[in-house]
């Protein structure tokens, strides 16, 4: 699916399994004030730790397109069950 992006800036979406990517996007909006935000936690299916790698890869794909579908240009990672199951040569 390939999307258009405007040439008006949109905000920065931040995506965590639950609440514990809100210190993240603290530290972000400190070096880049300047930048609206959307942060989508997905607590009705956390933890995600107890869940196989292709279940929480397809959570993460649906987050993302979410915040895409939400005006987002730009979509940081913040759940660590999603980025350590990535490994050194998985890519998202």
């Amino acid at each position: 699916m390939k999307q258009h992006l405007s040439n008006t800036p949109g905000p920065i979406g931040v995506f965590d399994s639950g609440y514990g990517g809100l210190t993240i996007l603290d530290k972000i909006r400190e070096v880049l004030p300047e930048y609206d935000y959307i942060y989508l936690g997905d607590n009705a299916r956390a933890p995600y730790g107890t869940r196989s790698f292709e279940v929480v890869y397809e959570f993460t794909r649906q987050a993302v397109n979410k915040l895409f579908d939400m005006g987002c240009h730009l979509v940081i990672l913040a759940c660590n069950t999603l980025l350590i199951g990535i490994g050194p040569h998985r890519y998202f």
